[in-house]
């Protein structure tokens, strides 16, 4: 059974990174370096400028997941492939505010599959900042876990949570 994943969050989060961690082989990325258009020379950085993909098989499923830009100039991209998806991971750095990923989740709750989908926040970036206030992100009513994107061990692990949730194997309920 096909499950089709959105990942995304704000610009930096780890999306790109998490993305290419579920099965490297089969990573489709749109990363473009960046440009400092004030000195004219291309940066270090990279940053996604289209849809990035990547497929794992899990049991009697097969996750689609789709790694979304972070930027708002991209929200075109955000309504086309915000149709009629399964679950959605909303990764979100914990030194960003919460608002932004209110933004998202105020965006994609618009979305006819977002009621009856999956989802979950994944903090990044903790090694970087501390996370002042957890039960901040427990509002949303969402499961919430901290993920270091870099790691194939803890994608791993949230792959086969996913597993577990669409097996039925596991319930989450609204927290």
């Amino acid at each position: 059974m096909k499950k089709k994943v959105i990942v995304c969050g704000p610009y930096n989060a780890g999306k790109t990174t998490f993305i290419k961690n579920i099965n490297p082989q089969e990573f489709i990325g749109t990363e473009e370096r960046e440009f400092d258009v004030e000195n004219l020379i291309e940066k270090e950085t990279t940053t996604t400028v289209g849809i990035e993909m990547n497929f794992s098989k899990k049991e009697t499923h097969q996750f689609l997941f789709f790694g979304l830009p972070g930027q708002e100039k991209f929200d075109f991209i955000w309504e086309i492939i915000g149709e009629n998806f399964d679950g959605i991971l909303f990764l979100h750095p914990a030194y960003e505010d919460v608002r932004k990923l209110k933004f998202y989740v105020d965006f994609f709750s618009k979305t006819n599959s977002f009621s009856k989908a999956f989802k979950m926040i994944l903090i990044t970036h903790c090694d970087e900042a501390k996370i002042n206030n957890f039960k901040t992100f427990k509002q949303f009513g969402f499961p919430v876990k901290t993920i270091d994107p870099r790691k194939k061990e803890e994608v791993s692990e949230i792959i086969n949570f996913i597993t577990k949730i669409f097996n039925g194997d596991l319930y989450v309920k609204n927290l």
